[in-house]
């Protein structure tokens, strides 16, 4: 991975920053409706984030927005992991009072970290989707405050293993797309930097470090890590930053005049949040404009952006849902069977076995694959 191989990383001082990052130029939000690429989109959206008032929203292809509901309040931070029917978030579950992770698959919400006694937050999912990452927070007589390290946990057993355990504050973690480190912002005297975890070797290393200059919010696609970054250490208007394992780069809509932040890049393009027409509002960045989502905007402030295309469905479903479940596994049955009117959205998510043949091996692969065989 080219991120991983480059050992060349860029720790500067503001003064060497400037020999890497490429001229910023302003680009200017348009009117109109912005057009999507075809996906599943999550957001949350607050009035304020102490106000307790978040809601966590889903935008399906067809355009339906559905607001995800259930015993918490406060939701935020939304990530899909293998399908848009598996997502995880955070929220504060009304009957501890307490910071948790959640998991939405299929509709149904749990609480994995239920009752823990710690804060847990920012979760995003490993590649395979059967772990997620997340920062958790305990209360330290020493340290007067809370600490925070990045743990993680198994879906299926609920097992918490800490990743890290110091002073340090470690938070909003992802991983990379091989699953083998996590990048998160490690903060040192309250300015954050660009770190990344080996998870085999236990061995950190820092990516980005600018003096007086606070850098958040990692998030990689494919090779290239984006993260967000203050304007300068006297200029704190946030800016989006691209690493591409040899250099780092502005994107062309940063400015020092507004806030640019929670990049979250699809292919030739990326969904941001932005302050360049007042408060915090979604748009979309296709490789040329910008355009604001003004269907999706509120009076609140839009943040947290992730999307998942569709194309990037599981495979084994055939019936296009977004997701892999028993229903895809009657339906395909039925279909071998010459079931009148079933009908298959995908016959390449049937073949299961990869040899070109939609057959009954298939369908025992499915089976196997449901049950976690």
């Amino acid at each position: 991975m080219k991120l991983k191989g480059t050992l060349e990383h860029i720790i500067t001082s503001a003064a060497a920053a400037c020999l890497v990052q490429l001229p910023v130029s302003t680009v200017s939000a348009e009117g109109g409706t912005a057009q999507l690429p075809e996906g599943w989109l999550l957001w949350h959206s607050y009035s304020d984030y102490s106000a307790l008032d978040s809601s966590l929203y889903l935008r399906s292809p067809d355009g339906t927005v559905e607001t995800i509901r259930g015993d918490f309040v406060h939701a935020m931070n939304g990530s899909f992991g293998t399908s848009p029917q598996q997502i995880t978030f955070m929220a504060i579950d009304e009957s501890a009072d307490e910071w948790d992770i959640f998991l939405r698959e299929s509709g149904n919400i749990i609480n994995l970290t239920e009752n823990s006694g710690f804060r847990s937050e920012d979760p995003k999912f490993s590649p395979d989707g059967r772990s997620i990452v997340f920062k958790r927070g305990h209360w330290d007589r020493a340290a007067d405050g809370f600490v925070y390290d990045l743990a993680l946990i198994d879906i299926a057993t609920r097992e918490i293993t800490m990743l890290t355990e110091d002073l340090t504050e470690e938070a909003m973690p992802c991983f990379s797309s091989d699953g083998s480190s996590i990048y998160y912002a490690g903060y040192n005297g309250g300015i954050g930097e660009i770190c990344r975890y080996d998870i085999a070797s236990r061995s950190t290393e820092t990516i980005f470090a600018e003096e007086g200059v606070t850098a958040y919010y990692p998030v990689v696609c494919g090779d290239e890590l984006y993260f967000t970054k203050w304007f300068s250490a006297e200029d704190h208007s946030d800016q989006i930053m691209r690493y591409d394992g040899s250099g780092i780069e502005a994107m062309p809509f940063d400015s020092a005049d507004y806030d640019c932040s929670d990049p979250c890049p699809f292919e030739g393009g990326m969904i941001f949040s932005s302050t360049m027409d007042g408060g915090y509002d979604l748009y979309c960045y296709d490789g040329e404009r910008v355009t604001r989502l003004r269907e999706l905007s509120s009076d609140k402030s839009d943040l947290g952006a992730d999307f998942f295309p569709c194309g990037s469905a599981a495979a084994g479903d055939v019936n296009g849902d977004g997701g892999f479940n028993t229903a895809d596994l009657v339906l395909f049955q039925k279909w071998l069977l010459a079931v009148p009117d079933a009908s298959l959205k995908s016959t390449a998510a049937a073949d299961l076995c990869a040899d070109g043949i939609l057959d009954v091996f298939d369908l025992c692969a499915m089976r196997l694959a449901l049950i976690g065989g």
